[in-house]
């Protein structure tokens, strides 16, 4: 390695560290395998090995428990991964910092988000970055909410993009909002009737009258999954069938099909033509809605052009 990458620190004796070495553990911690992170740092699993055993003997300790599948940390090992992922989120951060002073020309972003929200918000905005930082890769991560959150964690990602309350957010984290987003209730033809609606209204169903239905819901790990499960609880409503699935965007096409009802976020009607297509319904007397949030470390370093397409975002879909 060169340049800053080559640092190393000794301490307590014959502890050294570097952030070759650092990388390599944390990936092996987080992978839970070193077979896996082999294959995610591109080096072959003999090789990881020796470099474990070289670390381990260096500072006199075990570092994984070798007997235990996913791999586990020992004391030390815990010690060492905290420690390391610190020092390297304070090199990301300092190396985003220095691309700022030298103008950004080249570089990357590292960004998580939903599979289908990527589909629909970011045709919107790539174009735009590219035309200001052609010289910056955006390189993606497409994930269910809880997996990204993970990879937030592991410092594998930046920041990431997801819907949701601020206040649910662990501490350590920073959500910063994009746009409100509408989320209703999508049923098939004929499958709400006007007994089912509220009184005095054509488009506010009476979500415990649905009790009977399939409710076609997304699988556990992502975020509109918790929040169905959320409205359904306030309703007090244990749906006699689920179907589940991990696709909003499935889910929509199957309850129009008249195989259940879902709840979704506007944005997957609007990419299969709108509103107008579908028998869409109001499930509360307001329109229920989320704040769809960039997710960052609260210690992180925004370069200039992360903040460019957070903003970026913020211009497309902020008016809406």
């Amino acid at each position: 390695m060169d340049g800053v990458r080559s640092v190393s620190w000794r301490k307590a004796g014959n502890l050294r560290m570097d952030f070759r070495e650092m990388t390599y553990i944390t990936t092996i911690a987080g992978c839970g395998s070193i077979t896996a992170a082999a294959k995610k740092l591109y080096i072959s699993q003999p090789s990881l090995s020796a470099i474990v055993s070289k670390v381990e003997k260096e500072i006199g300790a075990k570092l994984f428990e070798r007997k235990t599948y996913p791999l586990t940390l020992t004391y030390a090992g815990e010690k060492y991964v905290a420690t390391a992922r610190k020092i390297l989120s304070l090199n990301d951060n300092l190396r985003h910092e220095l691309m700022d002073v030298t103008g950004g020309e080249k570089g990357m972003i590292r960004l998580g988000i939903p599979t289908e929200r990527a589909g629909y918000m970011l045709p919107r905005v790539l174009k735009k970055f590219r035309e200001q930082y052609p010289g910056i890769e955006v390189r993606l991560s497409e994930a269910k909410s809880d997996e990204l959150f993970g990879q937030l964690q592991r410092d594998e990602i930046r920041f990431y993009i997801i819907p949701g309350r601020r206040s649910e957010l662990p501490a350590g984290l920073e959500a910063e909002p994009i746009y409100k987003e509408k989320l209703i209730l999508v049923a098939g033809p004929g499958a709400v009737t006007a007994g089912m609606l509220k009184e005095g209204t054509t488009d506010e169903v009476r979500l415990e009258l649905l009790r009977e239905e399939t409710f076609i819901l997304l699988k556990r790990g992502h975020a509109i999954r918790r929040k169905t499960d959320d409205v359904l609880r306030r309703h007090k409503l244990e749906p006699a069938r689920v179907m589940e699935l991990s696709s909003c965007i499935s889910a929509v096409q199957l309850a129009d099909a008249g195989l259940g009802v879902t709840i979704v976020p506007e944005r997957a009607v609007e990419v299969l033509g709108g509103a107008e297509r579908f028998c869409c319904y109001r499930y509360a007397e307001e329109p229920d809605s989320w704040d769809v949030n960039v997710i960052y470390k609260a210690d992180t370093y925004l370069d200039r052009a992360e903040r460019c397409l957070i903003d970026l975002m913020k211009e497309a879909f902020g008016s809406s």
